[in-house]
C-alpha cells in the first residue's frame, strides 16, 4: 500500500481521474482540506507530505477536466480493516461523483478486508453516499469531533469476493 511518485490514474466515469497523490497535488488537497473541515480538522501541507509518503497509507487524489485536484482520500489498515481516515471534495464539483469515485479507487486498491470510516453526525449528505456505496451504520462516538460534535462510525463488511455481511470490526 506504498505510494510510489508515479502516477497510476485511471478514470473513474464522469471524467472523473483517480490516482496516487504526488507532490504537486498536495497545494490543491491542502486548499480542498480549509474548504472542508473547520480549523483542526483539515489537513495541513506538511501532515499531507507525511502521509504522502508514509508506509501502509493509500493517498488517492481525484483529478476533473475542470479542476487541477477534485478530492482526495486517504486511509490506512487498521485492525485487520481498511480505515478511511479522510475523504474531501472541493465545493465546485460536489454532487458530481467524485467522491464515489474516490471510494471506489481505493476499495480497488486494498480489494480485501472491512471498511471502516467515522462521518461528522451533520453531515448527512456524506452518510447518505455512504450508504449508497455498501457501508451500514454501526455506532455512535460520542464528542468524537470535539465537544458535542458526535461522531456516525460507518462500515462496510467485505471478503476477497466482495461483500461479507456478518464480520465487525472495532478500531
Amino acid at each position: 500500500m506504498q505510494n510510489s511518485g508515479r502516477s497510476d490514474t485511471g478514470d473513474a466515469g464522469n471524467g472523473v481521474r483517480v490516482g496516487r497523490a504526488r507532490w504537486r497535488d498536495l497545494r490543491g488537497v491542502t486548499a480542498i482540506q480549509k474548504a472542508s473541515f473547520r480549523p483542526g480538522l483539515a489537513y495541513g501541507l506538511s501532515a499531507l507530505g507525511i502521509l504522502r509518503v508514509f508506509p501502509g497509507v493509500v493517498f488517492l487524489v481525484a483529478h476533473t477536466d475542470a479542476t487541477t485536484v477534485a478530492g482526495c482520500i486517504i486511509g490506512d489498515r487498521h485492525r485487520g480493516a481498511l480505515r478511511i481516515m479522510n475523504l474531501a471534495v472541493a465545493p465546485s464539483v460536489r454532487r458530481q461523483g467524485v467522491a464515489t469515485a474516490l471510494l471506489r479507487g481505493i476499495e480497488t486498491r486494498v480489494p480485501t478486508g472491512d471498511i471502516v470510516l467515522m462521518v461528522e453526525e451533520w453531515n448527512t449528505g456524506a452518510q447518505a453516499l455512504y450508504e449508497r456505496e455498501g457501508y451500514a451504520r454501526d455506532g455512535v462516538a460520542r464528542d468524537y469531533y470535539g465537544r458535542g460534535r458526535h461522531g456516525i462510525r460507518m462500515e462496510k463488511h467485505r471478503t476477497a469476493s466482495g461483500v461479507n455481511p456478518g464480520r465487525r470490526i472495532r478500531f
